[in-house]
């Protein structure tokens, strides 16, 4: 699986990856492990994922999809960060 082999390359073969973000070519996020939205306008969208915060800028941003621990953000996408 391609997580298992991301943790092994980065010599982290043993740590849990809690939850992974995914950037698809500046025009959305995939985001799994959340817990829940913490705010979300049409520039900055904030999530919940294990011991970290995911946010997400840019411009148009609309959460297209949620559940299951699984977020969908679609538009502009300028900045991911965890905090």
């Amino acid at each position: 699986m391609f997580i298992r082999e991301m943790l092994d390359k980065l010599d982290r073969g043993d740590d849990f990856a809690p939850y992974v973000v995914t950037l698809v070519g500046g025009k959305g996020v995939a985001v799994s492990g959340v817990k829940r939205v913490l705010s979300a306008s049409d520039t900055e969208i904030r999530l919940s994922v294990p011991r970290a915060v995911v946010k997400v800028t840019g411009e148009g941003l609309s959460l297209a999809e949620i559940g299951g621990g699984d977020a969908y953000v679609t538009g502009r996408v300028v900045g991911v960060e965890a905090q």
